[in-house]
């Protein structure tokens, strides 16, 4: 399931919901600690047709890039398809001494992020 305005759920069901990572993100880790996702994006319907006005190699997909910083990071590295987002909130919390309500709100909002980008589903329980 795929995080975006049409499709929401409620707290609770989403909290028990199992975060996937896409299989087709590369993942190249820097000496900073910090990893770069890289993934395959489409144009939007406008910058096609701009493309084919201008007679260029009218291509549907770019290579996009994000950087994780290191808490980024320590989420991501739990996102391992058995756990739920609430025990991901816990051990997030626990890692960095945090009570749950603030882990709740940086994971969640990570997670949303991730997924309206469709860097990660969420698998029903």
């Amino acid at each position: 399931m795929k995080f975006n305005k049409k499709n929401t759920i409620k707290k609770n069901n989403a909290l028990s919901c199992i975060p996937e990572k896409n299989s087709f993100i590369e993942e190249i880790f820097l000496d900073s600690g910090d990893l770069v996702l890289s993934y395959q994006a489409m144009y939007k319907p406008f910058f096609i047709k701009i493309q084919k006005m201008m007679r260029l190699n009218s291509k549907k997909t770019f290579k996009r890039k994000i950087q994780l910083d290191r808490l980024g990071v320590d989420v991501w590295s739990l996102l391992d398809g058995k756990k739920n987002v609430k025990t991901i909130i816990r051990e997030f919390a626990a890692l960095h001494t945090l009570n749950y309500k603030e882990a709740e709100i940086s994971v969640t909002l990570f997670l949303r992020s991730l997924g309206e980008k469709g860097l990660i589903g969420l698998k029903e329980p």
